[in-house]
């Protein structure tokens, strides 16, 4: 029995291409993507960040992102106390214990990647082929 092959093409292959191309409109919307993500990530884990001294939440910050000579477009999120690591990722005692850690970069990554960040990809891609 013969089928009717109906192909439904999608927006996203346009989005590649511009990419692939690097299009000046398609690298100002990946930086401005790469550095609300990062912002809505911090955003999230601010109050996931115990509180002693307020330290913690007050290191966090936001390296802007920049298209590298390979095409990536990277950026990054730090926390400027020494001991953010051993909270963040657990650590062991002089007794031969050990505290587990808060994960709360993590926590807040899947936080955002569950709501934020596929709504903020799909008003990226919506610009990138109107403009691109």
């Amino acid at each position: 029995m013969p089928r009717n092959d109906i192909r439904m093409e999608s927006n996203a292959q346009k989005v590649i291409d511009n990419f692939k191309r690097m299009t000046k409109v398609a690298e100002t919307e990946g930086v401005a993507f790469v550095n609300d993500s990062m912002n809505k990530i911090v955003s999230l884990a601010v109050p996931l960040t115990p509180i002693k001294t307020g330290n913690l939440r007050r290191g966090y910050r936001v390296i802007k992102a920049r298209k590298l000579s390979t095409g990536r477009i990277v950026g990054a999120i730090v926390n400027d106390e020494y001991y953010f690591k051993y909270v963040n990722d657990g650590h062991r005692t002089r007794g031969g214990g050990f505290i587990k850690g808060k994960f709360m970069l993590q926590k807040a990554q899947n936080l955002a990647n569950m709501t934020y960040i596929p709504r903020r990809f799909k008003v990226m891609a919506i610009t990138i082929v109107k403009k691109g």
